[in-house]
Parts: C-alpha cells; sequence; structure tokens
C-alpha cells in the first residue's frame, strides 16, 4: 500500500507539471500525449510477446506515435489509414511467419489507445483556453473513480464483481467509484470556474458524463483484465511500483476519453 501510494504520488506531481506547463504551450500535451501512446502500445503488446517479432513491433510503435502527434493538424486521419493498411500489407507479406491472431490483437489495440489519445490531443487543441480543465476531467474522474472503487473494495467489498475476470474487484467497489466518478466533475467545475474566473461551467453535464464515465472505466478495466488473463500475466509491465505497467493505470482511462470528445460535440461542458 505503501509503495502504491508513494507511486501515485509522484505520478501525481508529474502529471500537474505538464498540465501547467501545457496550459501555456499545447506542444508539450501533444509530446506527452504520443510518449504515453508508445508506452501503453509497448506494453499492450509486450503482454503478447509480439515485441519479439522486431518488425511488426517497430511498426505499431511508429504509428503509436504518429497518431496522436498529428490529431490537432489536417493530416489527422493519414497516420491512422496507414497503419491500418500496412497492418494489411504485412498480414500478406509475412502471413507465414506472423499469426493472424497477433496482426488482428495488434490492428485492434493500437488503434484504440492510439485514436483514444488523439481525442484529448484534439479537446486540448480546439479549446486551448481551457486546457487544464478537459486533462483533469478526462483522465482524472476515472482515475478517482479507480481509486474510490479500489479503497472502498479493499475495506468494504464482501460481494465479488467479476470473479472470473478480476477476483479482487467487488460491487461495493464499484458503487463507490461510480458514486465518486459521478461526483467529482461538480468539485472539478467548481475549481475551474475559480480558476478561470469568468467562464461558464454546465454542471449538469459535467455529472451526466462522469456517471456515464464512471460505469464505461469499469469495462475498460474488465476488458484489459480480460486480455491480461488471456495472456496470462498479472500486470502489464512494472514501471509504477505497486500499480503494475502504465497500461494498468491507463485502462480505465481509454474508453472514457472519447466518451467525453463525443459529448462534447453535443453539449457546452464549459464556455
Amino acid at each position: 500500500m505503501k509503495t502504491r501510494l508513494i507511486t501515485a504520488g509522484v505520478a501525481t506531481a508529474l502529471a500537474i507539471g505538464i498540465i501547467v506547463l501545457g496550459s501555456f504551450y499545447n506542444i508539450i500535451i501533444t509530446i506527452a500525449l504520443s510518449l504515453v501512446s508508445v508506452i501503453l502500445c509497448g506494453e499492450y503488446l509486450s503482454a503478447r510477446k509480439i515485441n519479439k517479432d522486431f518488425k511488426l513491433f517497430i511498426f505499431c510503435l511508429i504509428f503509436s506515435l504518429l497518431i496522436p502527434a498529428l490529431s490537432y493538424t489536417e493530416v489527422r486521419y493519414i497516420p491512422l489509414f496507414l497503419f491500418v493498411f500496412g497492418i494489411c500489407v504485412l498480414s500478406v507479406i509475412f502471413h507465414k511467419s506472423i499469426q493472424t491472431e497477433d496482426m488482428m490483437f495488434a490492428l485492434v489495440g493500437v488503434t484504440i489507445i492510439s485514436v483514444s489519445l488523439s481525442a484529448l490531443n484534439i479537446l486540448v487543441w480546439s479549446d486551448s483556453k481551457h486546457t487544464a480543465f478537459w486533462l483533469v476531467f478526462c483522465l482524472g474522474v476515472p482515475w478517482i473513480a479507480d481509486s474510490a472503487a479500489y479503497f472502498a473494495g479493499s475495506y468494504f467489498g464482501k460481494h465479488k464483481l467479476c470473479p472470473n475476470i478480476s477476483p479482487n474487484k467487488t460491487v461495493e467497489g464499484a458503487v463507490a467509484g461510480i458514486v465518486a466518478g459521478t461526483l467529482v466533475p461538480l468539485l472539478i467545475g467548481v475549481i475551474f470556474r475559480l480558476v478561470y474566473g469568468e467562464v461558464t461551467i454546465y454542471y449538469g453535464v459535467l455529472v451526466m458524463i462522469g456517471f456515464v464515465n464512471s460505469v464505461v472505466s469499469i469495462f475498460g478495466d474488465l476488458t484489459f483484465s480480460i486480455i491480461k488473463r488471456s495472456c496470462h500475466i498479472k500486470d502489464f509491465g512494472s514501471i509504477m511500483p505497486g500499480h503494475g505497467g502504465l497500461l494498468d493505470r491507463f485502462d480505465s482511462v481509454i474508453f472514457c476519453i472519447p466518451v467525453v470528445y463525443i459529448f462534447s460535440q453535443f453539449f457546452y461542458l464549459c464556455l
């Protein structure tokens, strides 16, 4: 527990530093998200030992960097198209040495991870005045919900949520996570109302998204738990002592970012 808290503290401090600097220079956020995408995809591919196939591994990592890095430009769709087409080409040329299942595993995972982080990058660049808001809301809500679920489940959990997928997750933890994830957006809204001054925060929309993402984050977490079980691993990596790999912390976030992006296309969150 102590190691977990120390790691979380260091990671939080680093994240705050990036958010503060990124509020002045959006390119810092783009670089950070692109590097995170590479790490996440690297851990994901290594879970199935695809890192042993150098050509496929490097090909995926290159595009896991390019897709978020160019997402705010006019050519944002080209890297994604080239990646999908490239996977198809590789699957034909190396069909004897690379299993189709590995190709599809790489295609789906790298696409989901890189496109999700691209959506956050687009939100930041499309509303540069509220960079910190988008980052904190997209990342903070699912992380806080996940933390609430962890602590509530550890101390009060009695009923298993999905024992065959993730034995440690409990119904009590899930409920606590949903409650926290629904209410925390109100606090985020109040804080940024004070920080930004004359800005309109749509609290009802924030709560609605918070509730949806609290549920989505659970399914994201469980989805990657299934992947870990199918790959016979406990964690995606060890880059974060006490937490596992970076993907073990982003698994609940990956599906939440697109939800925020979709809602932002129909509702105002802050103005």
